[in-house]
């Protein structure tokens, strides 16, 4: 089986989408890949003092713009997936809303799987660290001879780092069984005590050499952006009771899984932001005129508001002239009801 380039150190990244915040730091840690110039650069030898240096910092565009899915696991190039078209029909269908929404379903997904797999790498990596430093090469071995996402030069170069670091395992071994040969300490001559001693003092600047040997073939794997296929593909020998490589649950399970989803959800997106900026447009248009409408019927509901108003106004006014013809109609009326007495003049007494 075969594995690709994922990258261990966190970093800001998002997927394309048309309206979507960057995803969390989870799936940004596990879309990071190296460029292959870089990669390939001539690496330190044992020396400790520059093992550190050859740790290179993982760097590069994420995996789903960056390449083909299939390229990436060093396969050859799929025929379409037919679940894959299945389900891109089944997404054309959709409303817009659905559309993002389902997206953002699967981006939710892929960042609570994210968040398993750094999870587990953590725990996977320490474990690493406390194995025997010939058993870490045999892991590298292991890795070396099923990834398809080194270069025959990184192959190469690999390769060398782990043949010194074997070199130097074997030394260890030839220096144990030759202390072996010597009689205990109660039993050797002073000559056979001081040649135990110098076997002892050997083998542990050996295994001193081993131990640096070792970290410079783990920190070059891991310059290469293979941090997480290293542990994946061991998986089961750093832990005896992780599920079996085939598993969903597996490190390896869930890495397919991701690269899964990576796929669904660039599909997704090229389907969704295609008529995106034709939508806007008409989006805009129709927002355009129910602004119009609006501004329509404000402006009936002003002119159905003044005529009501005049309208009032006159009645008001009528009621008014009619009030005050009633009153002088009735004043009219008290007035011709009411006969004043005239004075009599005395002459005409």
């Amino acid at each position: 089986m075969t594995t690709t380039k994922l990258g261990s150190a966190p970093s800001a990244a998002k997927l394309p989408a048309p309206t979507h915040t960057p995803t969390p730091v989870a799936t940004a840690a596990v879309v990071k890949t190296v460029a292959t110039s870089e990669a390939a650069a001539p690496a330190p030898g044992f020396d400790a003092k520059v093992a550190g240096k050859h740790a290179l910092n993982p760097r590069g565009e994420h995996v789903p713009t960056s390449a083909d899915p299939g390229s990436l696991w060093g396969a050859e190039r799929r025929q379409p997936n037919p679940e894959l078209r299945a389900a891109m029909t089944e997404f054309r269908a959709m409303t817009p809303q659905a559309q993002k929404a389902k997206i953002e379903e699967l981006k939710g997904k892929q960042d609570e799987l994210s968040k398993k797999m750094l999870a587990r790498i953590e725990v996977l990596d320490a474990r690493y660290k406390n194995m025997r430093n010939v058993t870490k090469a045999a892991m590298l071995r292991e890795l070396s001879s099923q990834t398809a996402a080194m270069t025959p030069a990184e192959k190469e170069h690999l390769d060398g780092l782990l043949e010194k670091a074997e070199g130097i395992a074997k030394q260890i071994e030839a220096l144990k069984e030759k202390a072996a040969t010597l009689p205990d300490s109660k039993n050797a001559t002073p000559a056979q005590l001081a040649e135990r001693t110098a076997l002892a003092r050997q083998i542990k600047n050996a295994r001193g050499r081993l131990s640096d040997a070792t970290k410079a073939s783990t920190a070059y794997v891991d310059s290469l952006g293979l941090k997480n296929e290293r542990l994946a593909v061991n998986e089961q020998k750093i832990d005896p009771n992780a599920p079996p490589k085939e598993s969903p649950k597996s490190l390896w399970g869930m890495i397919s899984a991701w690269f899964s989803l990576s796929t669904f959800i660039g599909s997704f997106t090229r389907i969704f932001s295609a008529p995106t900026a034709t939508d806007i447009v008409k989006q805009d248009a129709q927002k355009a005129e129910a602004r119009l409408a609006e501004e329509q019927k404000f402006q009936v509901r002003q002119e159905e508001f003044r005529r009501r108003a005049e309208d009032d106004t006159r009645r008001r006014s009528d009621a008014d002239a009619v009030d005050r013809r009633a009153q002088l109609l009735a004043l009219v009326q008290a007035l011709a009801g009411h006969t004043p007495t005239r004075a009599v003049s005395p002459g005409r007494a």
